[in-house]
């Protein structure tokens, strides 16, 4: 299976949803200016992730450490093992004893994890699968990862980043917590099966009913995702280092951080609200007063909407309906659609069919109700041809726009 392009032609859902359903093995190498990402597959599973800049075993190794898991000396000492026998970073430290297997595999899946949802926010860049009979990846302390769980991250990434970014827009933000007369204690959840009219979600849980005390009964409840994130949060650690630290995925952990501050349980930890702090890519930080930072910026921004003027009166201005304003509408419907046909991937690869109709995904629980219609409220166009479909943005007289439309690839044997 030949299988080469770039990502905006051929989306990374597309491309993991042709190796899952066709059980394909081989390396699958993903280039941008930035990066370079080789994800592993084995029958149609992701087995191994690795980045150029960031590569697993190296990362490993300080998520370990930062987690106390094992000393910097343990590390260092097995690091030296592995110059010497070229063996796997994990296979040395299970062997020497400084961590125990269960606790390897976790970390390693959740790098993993991280290595590959990174790749859901890449706006381009090129691809090439490389088939193989077989390949090499860490078969005692890996699990493999299912196309189907990763597509299904991947929507709810899509769904949730944006919002996660207006309240964290760079990991280099230190968060403090906000006090409270009770500390916060952890939400014991229990599982409950997925109902039988098929109308329940995936994992479905209800809170514990058992009694409490008054202490308990007064105290803010956290989810464990947002227990193990507000436990590293102290003033001091950057979002970077709670990650680290907090045993869950880059998305897991910015999430609980979300709510946290949401709720109103933690702050960014800055000198005070007469201050804005800039940090740049080279690490300079500056410190302006508000008034200073925002005069300027405004008074250069008049400047030169003046000057724009008789060029195009409504695009340049924050009121007006020009230009710009359609362009981010087109934007926004096209994510829309790119989520609808993740999950549509998603269900085809669970089901083995396509969804006969979009309600499908949603009694499925495989998207909400509300994102199968476009930012304007009208549904989708969606239709079904053998093993492939159209999915598209309509207008109010139910007219299909040609340039809001994703018609899938058939998967060739």
């Amino acid at each position: 299976m030949a299988l080469a392009g770039t990502l905006k032609d051929f989306s990374l859902a597309d491309i993991f949803q042709l190796i899952a359903l066709q059980k394909k093995t081989g390396y699958l190498t993903l280039r941008n200016p930035a990066d370079v990402v080789t994800v592993t597959f084995m029958e149609g599973t992701v087995v191994g992730a690795e980045s150029l800049n960031k590569r697993i075993e190296d990362r490993l190794g300080h998520v370990l450490v930062k987690t106390g898991r094992i000393t910097k000396e343990e590390l260092a000492k097995a690091l030296e093992v592995q110059k010497e026998t070229l063996q796997r970073l994990g296979y040395i430290l299970v062997a020497e004893k400084f961590v125990d297997s269960q606790s390897l595999r976790a970390a390693l899946s959740i790098q993993m994890q991280q290595t590959i949802f990174r790749l859901f926010r890449w706006k381009d860049g090129d691809y090439n699968f490389e088939p193989r009979d077989s390949v090499e990846y860490d078969r005692e302390n890996v699990t493999p990862m299912a196309a189907e769980s990763i597509l299904m991250e991947g929507i709810r990434m899509l769904d949730e980043w944006p919002l996660i970014e207006k309240k964290i827009p760079t990991f280099d933000l230190v968060f403090e917590k906000i006090p409270l007369p009770i500390p916060p204690v952890l939400e014991h959840r229990v599982e409950t099966a997925i109902t039988d009219d098929g109308l329940g979600f995936l994992g479905v849980a209800k809170k514990d009913t058992s009694p409490k005390s008054d202490a308990e009964a007064a105290a803010v409840r956290l989810s464990q995702e947002e227990m193990a994130a507000y436990q590293h949060v102290n003033g001091v650690f950057t979002v970077q280092e709670i990650i680290d630290r907090a045993g869950l995925n880059e998305f897991e952990t910015c999430k609980a951080l979300f709510e946290l501050f949401n709720r109103n349980l933690i702050r960014p930890a800055v000198p005070g609200l007469e201050q804005v702090a800039v940090k740049e890519k080279r690490g300079f930080l500056v410190t302006l007063p508000l008034a200073e930072y925002l005069v300027p910026i405004f008074w250069g921004w008049i400047a030169l909407s003046v000057a724009l003027l008789p060029l195009h009166p409504l695009d340049h201005l924050p009121w007006g309906a020009g230009k710009g304003d359609i362009e981010r509408d087109v934007i926004l419907k096209r994510e829309s659609l790119q989520r609808v046909a993740y999950a549509i991937q998603a269900f085809q690869i669970r089901n083995g069919r396509l969804p006969n109709t979009l309600e499908e995904l949603a009694r499925g629980g495989y998207m909400p109700m509300r994102n199968l219609s476009d930012t304007e409220g009208i549904p989708l166009f969606y239709q079904v041809s053998g093993n492939s479909y159209t999915l598209a943005a309509r207008t109010g007289g139910d007219k299909v726009l040609d340039d809001l439309t994703i018609t899938s690839v058939e998967a060739a044997e």
